[in-house]
């Protein structure tokens, strides 16, 4: 009873959040729709609140920082229906998904800077401009809570001369955060948050392994780690493995579940595809957790999770028919 009471009132204001999730039927759509067809649809969703804040045109860079700090304000809110200190410190870590996004990003721009592109970093990691060389940016990062992360994959980014093993080191540390905290948890709210945010890490070590296969075959040094621990259903052996060899004959030999087998099978020649079966299974294990579990932290992480993956898609979406209209004016 007192796990159903301490839920009852966030649960009810959520569910009416994730009414308000578009549906698979909303893209396919949208995805026949010019820019200004789009936008018109946008304006009959939540999305209509993103849009009031611009006047008549909006570039795909300010839509998607108004989208995300939307974002960042439903996740805010959301923490605030939980009284659990734990619980509030996990909610509102999942809004730092952006910031570890925006750093990387960063972190791009910045080699590409050193590298004599004439560019400019903005955003809240603009102090990276001044930084020369890699020790410059591990100083800058002091206190950001990633400039640990980039300190420990310094060796291997001078070695190898590749921003990876930094953005891995990066995403290893985001990870490890949610997962103290989810330690922190009730034995009940513990054992669903490991579920939504395991698949999201096999996701992610998924995508790279697509990536190792695609761009850098055998270049990848087996000195750098290159996934994430805390997977669901697959292991860091596993992977490993995989990178080396995708045949048809290794995948079968794997010790994962037949679905992520099939998935991996699209490796290296269709990647969108497996990122949107990867989806797929996220997106059920998390609406699994809201039918078996329904009083339980899955509730928001599962939402939050939900949205941002929206958030990303509409994004997607709108710069990509921004920039077909730019061609064809």
């Amino acid at each position: 009873m007192k796990q159903l009471s301490r839920y009852a009132y966030a649960n009810t204001r959520i569910r009416a959040m994730i009414s308000k999730l578009l549906d698979e039927g909303f893209f396919a759509r949208a995805a026949s729709a010019n820019l200004s067809v789009f936008v018109e649809m946008l304006g009959k969703t939540w999305y209509a609140e993103v849009l009031k804040r611009f006047d008549k045109s909006v570039n795909p860079k300010d839509f998607e920082i108004e989208c995300r700090n939307r974002d960042r304000e439903i996740i805010r809110k959301i923490a605030k229906f939980y009284l659990s200190r734990n619980e509030k410190q996990l909610i509102l870590l999942l809004d730092e998904r952006y910031t570890v996004e925006e750093l990387k990003t960063a972190l791009r721009l910045w080699r590409r800077k050193i590298k004599g592109e004439d560019l400019q970093i903005t955003g809240r990691f603009l102090s990276l401009s001044s930084a020369k060389t890699i020790d410059d940016v591990v100083e800058i990062l002091e206190g950001s809570g990633y400039g640990k992360a980039v300190k420990n994959a310094r060796e291997n980014y001078l070695k190898h001369d590749w921003l990876f093993p930094v953005e891995i080191s990066i995403d290893t540390e985001y990870f490890e955060k949610l997962g103290n905290l989810v330690e922190k948890l009730s034995p009940y709210d513990r054992s669903i948050a490991r579920k939504i945010i395991g698949a999201e890490i096999d996701r992610e070590n998924l995508s790279w392994l697509g990536r190792i296969h695609l761009y850098y075959q055998e270049r990848v040094p087996p000195e750098i780690q290159g996934f994430i621990p805390g997977g669901s259903h697959i292991s860091i052996e596993e992977l490993r493995r995989m990178s080396v060899s995708i045949s048809e004959v290794a995948i079968q030999k794997t010790k994962i579940p037949p679905m992520y087998r099939e998935i991996i099978g699209l490796i290296p020649h269709n990647l969108v595809e497996m990122d949107r079966l990867l989806e797929g299974i996220i997106s059920q294990t998390i609406r699994k957790a809201f039918i078996e579990k329904p009083f339980s932290i899955g509730i928001p992480v599962g939402y939050v999770f939900l949205k941002l993956r929206e958030t990303k898609r509409i994004i997607s979406t709108f710069m990509t028919k921004y920039f077909v209209a730019s061609v064809y004016q």
